[in-house]
């Protein structure tokens, strides 16, 4: 028979929680291990808007959507490319690229992060990309898909 775990007795054994309202007014709930890597469950309130764009170095980033969408922007050679996901979708996101994610209200999505010889932080912003996100015309991505259709790739502001 199972027996419960106290908050005590998982911080002694490396595993702490976190959770915060983001500035965008998301709210996150970690679980975080001292190897660093974590669970996060993130739910968008009816104000959510876009996450600051970043990359990380060695940090694998798994999102699994549960409910509602979110719309990930990657920085990439051939101009930003978007993609939507939806209930039910997962992304892996590349080490190293430019990337930010905006989730439309009341989505509820789970990240975990994972990975070698993780350092205690892995989270390099990339400002350069939120103005191209900021500036996308977020209806007319969700009305064109850019899931499991492939993704929709922006350049100069028109979707190509």
């Amino acid at each position: 028979m199972p027996s419960p775990i106290s908050p005590g007795q998982a911080e002694a054994l490396g595993i702490t929680t976190r959770h915060e309202r983001m500035d965008n007014g998301e709210l996150r709930f970690r679980l975080c291990a001292s190897d660093g890597s974590s669970y996060i469950r993130t739910e968008a309130v009816a104000d959510s808007g876009w996450q600051n764009s970043h990359l990380h170095r060695y940090v694998h980033e798994l999102t699994v959507v549960q409910k509602g969408a979110m719309v990930m922007a990657e920085e990439r050679p051939e101009g930003l490319c978007v993609l939507v996901l939806r209930a039910g979708e997962s992304y892996l996101c590349p080490l190293n690229l430019p990337h930010n994610c905006y989730l439309l209200p009341g989505s509820v999505v789970h990240t975990v992060k994972y990975g070698d010889a993780l350092p205690a932080a892995d989270w390099v912003a990339c400002p350069q990309l939120d103005p191209l996100c900021r500036a996308l015309h977020l209806d007319a991505i969700l009305e064109r898909g850019g899931g499991s259709n492939g993704p929709i790739i922006v350049s100069e502001g028109r979707i190509d």
